[in-house]
């Protein structure tokens, strides 16, 4: 499993330096994780770079890499498990934590969706006072240029039955 993390999110769980990493992995193990603010509370979104399937959850109490790995694990679990893909939580994390690499972003297209999904968060978050859990689903149910305009929630659906 390949984690890249933006700087941002790196200096709060106190990686001084991450390096690159090119290698030549799957896709669908190949994790995002950025850090952001809204209304004064910290945020974190992880998120899948074949799927964009992403969760949202707060960065309170998050100050190493095994805590926010952990938090973000259990997080995606709870909503691919609300939204009725409990067989895409092995095949997308738990069959692949044993090893995982953590090094810098190197996709552009992956970070302007996630820059698109934290402007929404923060419009979410302020006007209509909905939780981390509500926002993910809604994030998961947009379509996204990245992905040919469908959602998350299709390509995990696809995923799943393939």
């Amino acid at each position: 499993m390949i984690l890249r993390l933006t700087r941002k999110l790196a200096d709060k769980i106190k990686i001084k330096s991450l390096p690159e990493c090119d290698e030549e992995g799957f896709v669908i193990d190949e994790w995002y994780g950025h850090m952001f603010i809204a209304d004064r509370t910290q945020y974190m979104l992880f998120t899948n770079a074949y799927s964009l399937y992403s969760v949202l959850f707060p960065g309170k109490g998050i100050n190493d890499i095994k805590t926010f790995f952990e938090t973000a694990v259990h997080s995606l679990s709870d909503t691919l498990k609300k939204d009725g893909f409990e067989i895409m939580v092995g095949r997308l994390i738990t069959d692949k934590i044993e090893i995982i690499d953590v090094c810098k972003t190197n996709n552009r297209g992956i970070l302007g969706s996630m820059n698109d999904m934290i402007a929404h968060s923060k419009f979410y978050f302020s006007d209509y006072k909905m939780t981390p859990s509500e926002i993910s689903r809604r994030l998961n149910e947009m379509p996204y240029s990245y992905l040919k305009y469908k959602n998350p929630k299709e390509v995990i659906k696809e995923m799943s039955l393939g």
